[in-house]
Formats: structure tokens, C-alpha cells, sequence
């Protein structure tokens, strides 16, 4: 069965929308985006969110990693940026939340390969695109079509939980499901009105497609 992560979430109204979700993701102390939070809001988001909190963060420092996990309680914190994955293993002896994993196809500089992430004891990768086009380098929730064929490869050389991101909403969820068939589906500009603001329709329609295609694999 896959399952569904909306992410980029800012606020309690966008993460009410959420529940029909199976995770729902937010940015803390991520400097460069537009949807990050500090940590009273995440707090505020997750708990309005009524379902599995992710907390995405860019780079920490284990003893940051460790306060955000301490303050929040998520089921997941998920690295987004260019952090090797001795961090991956430390996060795992520190922490009893899950350790997910951000890669970028093809892989940019300082990232090393999925692969190694995976034995350095990550609990999942997220596969996602990055864009260049506004001056630097944006690492997710770039609206970007990432190369489906890439990740359903990698899905099967790695044996922990693979979700698919980068470009996905309501007009191609149901071909992303059928064609990669990821552990799960990780999108944010797609149910989105504006950056860091999510359109009701568009999560509806989402959710729609996504479990009519779940339901036909």
C-alpha cells in the first residue's frame, strides 16, 4: 500500500488539511525557504495536523537535530540538504524517531549516493529534484519533474522504504503511483495556491486520484 506525505506545511489551516494524508511535513530553521518555521510554530502545526509529523531540517547539528526531536516528538526527522551520512548514523544511536533521508537526482555536490545513506542506516529515502533557476540551489519543493525511471531503479537496489517526489499533483499522482510504485508519494507545490499556502481543491483532488490509484495497483 503506498502512502501519502503533503509537505511544506506552515500553518494549522493547511495542516487540518493533511488528515487525509498518511505524514505531513514541515520545515524548521531551513533559512533559504519560504515555508520554514521556527520551532513554536512547528509545534503549533503539529499538533493540529492529526496525523504522523515529519520534520524536515537543512544541515543541522546532531545537538539541534536533538533538540527539534525532544521539543516535537515526530515520527520522522527528515534531512534535506548535504548532510553525510555519519550524521544519519549518529541521529540513529541519538534519537528513537525515525531518520529519513532527502536525495537529490542527479546528484549534486557534497550529497554522497543513495546507496550510502541507506547502509549508513537511514529508515527511508525521499527521491526529489533540485532547481537552479532562481540563483541558488533549491532543495525540494521545486515544482520540478524529477526521472521517475531513476528512482524506480533505485527502488530496487536499496531495501528501505523509497518515496517519490519532486513535480507531483492531482493531474499526475495516479501515473506516479502506477509507473514508480514508491513505498509512498512526497509532494508540496503541487496542493499549493501560492508558496507556502495550500489550495482545499487541489488537496482534494490529490487525495482523490491518489487512493483511486493506490486502490487499482
Amino acid at each position: 500500500m503506498t502512502v501519502l506525505k503533503l509537505c511544506g506545511t506552515t500553518n494549522a489551516a493547511d495542516a487540518r488539511l493533511a488528515r487525509g494524508a498518511d505524514f505531513c511535513g514541515m520545515l524548521v530553521g531551513v533559512d533559504w525557504s519560504e515555508r520554514s518555521l521556527t520551532l513554536e510554530q512547528a509545534g503549533q502545526v503539529a499538533e493540529a495536523s492529526g496525523t504522523r509529523n515529519v520534520i524536515l531540517l537543512c544541515n543541522p547539528s546532531a545537538a539541534f537535530a536533538e533538540e527539534v526531536a525532544r521539543a516535537l516528538r515526530p515520527y520522522a526527522l527528515q534531512l534535506l540538504c548535504h548532510e553525510r551520512p555519519a550524521l544519519v548514523s549518529v541521529l540513529k544511536e541519538l534519537l528513537s524517531c525515525e531518520i529519513w533521508k532527502t536525495v537529490h537526482l542527479p546528484l549534486p555536490d557534497g550529497q554522497a549516493a543513495p546507496e550510502a545513506y541507506a547502509e549508513a542506516g537511514a529508515d527511508a529515502l525521499l527521491v526529489d529534484s533540485v532547481d537552479l533557476s532562481e540563483g541558488f540551489e533549491r532543495l525540494g519543493g521545486t515544482g520540478k519533474v524529477g526521472d521517475w525511471a531513476a528512482v524506480a531503479a533505485l527502488k530496487e537496489k536499496i531495501d528501505i522504504p523509497v518515496f517519490l517526489a519532486g513535480g507531483i499533483g492531482p493531474e499526475n499522482v495516479a501515473d506516479a503511483v502506477r509507473t514508480v510504485r514508491p513505498y509512498g508519494i512526497d509532494l508540496c507545490s503541487g496542493v499549493e495556491m501560492r508558496r507556502g499556502r495550500r489550495d482545499p481543491e487541489k488537496v482534494k483532488r490529490l487525495v482523490r486520484s491518489f487512493r483511486q490509484a493506490v486502490a487499482e495497483v
